[in-house]
């Protein structure tokens, strides 16, 4: 009976041992304390650092038009510096020792218009060496930034660790840009209770478990972040919103648990919006312009901007809504021709604009389509596979078919041509035929049924490597795409014998990106040209656009007409546009277009006349 209970007694003693030491513990990469701080908050804080002034604008205690305190709400003031001429403006910090794992962090405020007559460099300075760590003209060109918004830098500090350095902000120019700069940091990564984790929106945060014990489960949660919970034992985590937010990680061994939360561990600070106006449904992009469009055909334009704008404004050109401060705001193109377009965005922080010339939205006619974006296109290649041959191209892989797939025109379309460019054309198999076709899209999402076809020869192809020449797919007599009906540009096959060498160039992604480009597989891969015995397949694991360009046309769309309003009806007004959109109180001389709204009391309804 003794000897029972000692075991017991131990057994449990044993329980009681392994729960107390199940601890639960976190931390994360970002983790990081604050050892220097200047805020510029005071005339006492100000002069720790030193100035040096060859013009009558020198640094100075202010707030630019959009206060730090939109970013940090204990920020009283910020050193800033009005733009003048003969500028050689000089601010540099007080020696600090750099700690191992540190990080230099501040903000600034500009706009980036005049830089280029004058912008600031940062420096570090360790005894007689001066080291270049930002150059604010040459970082605006890289991020083609134009402002103005507070904008956060980052500097690795870890070159410096164990020295003394001093930091040197140098403005040197002429009528540039008036400058403010804040929260001026340097911090250590730290795994301890006192660190916290500053980012901004839209980055993400590596959570590591410091647990002790025989941990077998995670549970965390994460106020503010994507997710919102996980059970991964080293989570990474995105915050998109501004705000402080706790995290909490409980754990558990199967028998007990323990948790740990850590109130306002992730600071998020807000970041100035980036206009980027988004292509609607409908639209189409183009290797000649921004986008090309159908006429009286209704468009809802999509923002696409990034860092959390509260407030946006659209200017059009050539629609029935001249402005508009809606998000994603629906527009019709009246006229047949070419337009520009603006959108501006803004939050408390900042704001920023996305313009286009005149000629960038292409409003009905004809024009090449397809799928790779403005800034893409200095990214276009070819997709070489060594003794394997190209893709979509001449290759010894079985593929025989390559096609690009498009999304569904929004009017009735047709298709006159097809252009390809190719990378390079070499062949010995001048007489091969190489087919190009318009297919339907399948039930699978697959090319399906053939609603036309041509065919080149193969020495017909062209190429030159010092101008951009299509080759000419024409069709005998257009191609009718029925509105809705989503659709492929195919072509192939390309020959294959020793010499040929034949390549389409192409737009390449990373993997989950946006991917156009299809193959046909033969199942016999020695070449037979038979398609019943293949597959169809979205190249999923390496997502790109091919150069390929239906040239294309949307069929006229007669506006909904108008008869005269009931008598029961009350006109509430009646607004006149021209054709290029610009609205006025009475008719143009000309050919207008006139928005009428009508009331019968208890619905109002607005209508189109031209």
């Amino acid at each position: 009976m003794k000897k029972f209970t000692f075991v017991l007694f131990a057994a449990l003693a044993a329980l009681s041992v392994r729960a107390q030491s199940l601890t639960a513990s976190f931390s994360a990469d970002e983790a990081s304390v604050p050892y220097y701080s200047m805020g510029w908050d005071s005339a006492t804080e100000f002069d720790t650092w030193t100035y040096q002034s060859t013009s009558s604008s020198t640094w100075k205690l202010g707030n630019p038009s959009q206060p730090f305190s939109s970013i940090d709400l204990t920020s009283m003031s910020s050193m800033i510096l009005d733009y003048a001429s003969g500028q050689n403006e000089v601010a540099t910090s007080p020696a600090i020792e750099i700690r191992p794992g540190s990080t230099l962090e501040f903000y600034c405020y500009a706009s980036g218009i005049y830089l280029v007559y004058g912008a600031w460099k940062l420096y570090a300075i360790e005894g007689n060496n001066r080291t270049l760590l930002i150059d604010q003209f040459m970082w605006a060109q890289d991020q083609g930034y134009d402002g103005p918004s507070w904008e956060r830098f980052t500097v690795d500090l870890a070159p410096y660790a164990g020295k003394t350095v001093q930091f040197s902000f140098v403005y040197e120019g002429d009528y540039g840009e008036d400058e403010a700069i804040d929260g001026f940091k340097i911090l250590e990564t730290n795994a301890g209770d006192e660190a916290v984790i500053n980012i901004s929106e839209g980055e993400s945060v590596h959570f590591r478990d410091l647990s002790t014990g025989n941990v077998t489960s995670w549970n965390w949660t994460f106020e503010g972040g994507t997710p919102a919970t996980s059970t991964e034992q080293n989570p990474v985590v995105t915050y998109n919103r501004s705000g402080s937010y706790a995290v909490t990680l409980t754990v558990g061994d199967g028998t007990a648990t323990d948790t740990k939360t850590r109130n306002a561990y992730v600071i998020v600070h807000a970041e100035a919006p980036v206009a980027h106006v988004g292509l609607p449904d409908g639209a189409y992009l183009s290797p000649w312009v921004m986008m090309f469009v159908p006429t009286n055909v209704p468009l809802t334009f999509k923002d696409a901007s990034t860092g959390n704008p509260t407030s946006w404004t659209w200017t059009f050109q050539g629609t029935d809504v001249a402005t508009s401060t809606e998000q994603n705001p629906t527009v019709t193109y009246l006229q047949e021709g070419t337009y520009g377009l603006k959108l501006e965005v803004a939050n408390d922080v900042g704001s920023s604009v996305d313009e286009y010339v005149n000629t960038a939205i292409q409003a009905g006619g004809e024009q090449e389509v397809w799928n790779i974006a403005p800034e893409e296109n200095a990214n276009l290649t070819m997709m070489e596979m060594g003794w394997y041959g190209n893709y979509a191209g001449t290759n010894w892989l079985g593929i025989g078919e390559f096609a690009e797939h498009f999304d569904a025109p929004a009017a009735d379309a047709q298709i006159s041509q097809v252009d390809v460019y190719f990378g390079k054309t070499t062949t010995v198999s001048a007489d091969a035929d190489i087919e190009m076709k318009i297919m339907t899209a399948g039930a699978d999402g697959m090319p399906s049924e053939v609603l036309g076809s041509t065919s080149l020869k193969a020495g017909a192809l062209a190429y030159d490597p010092t101008t951009v020449n299509a080759t000419e797919f024409v069709f005998d007599a257009p191609v009718e795409v029925p509105a809705g009906t989503e659709f492929f540009a195919v072509v192939g096959p390309f020959p294959n014998e020793n010499g040929d060498d034949i390549a389409i160039l192409l737009c390449r992604r990373a993997v989950g990106e946006k991917c156009t480009g299809y193959h046909f597989v033969y199942d016999d891969k020695s070449g037979s040209k038979n398609r019943e015995s293949g597959m169809w397949y979205q190249n999923v694991d390496d997502p790109l656009s091919l150069a390929v360009a239906p040239k294309l046309s949307f069929k006229p769309v007669t506006p909904t007409s108008v008869d005269q309003p009931q008598t029961d009806k009350q006109v509430l007004n009646r607004t006149y546009y021209n054709l290029t959109g610009i609205e006025s109180s009475k008719p143009f001389d000309g050919v207008n277009i006139v928005v009428t709204r009508y009331t019968d009391g208890t619905h109002t309804t607005t209508k189109l006349l031209r």
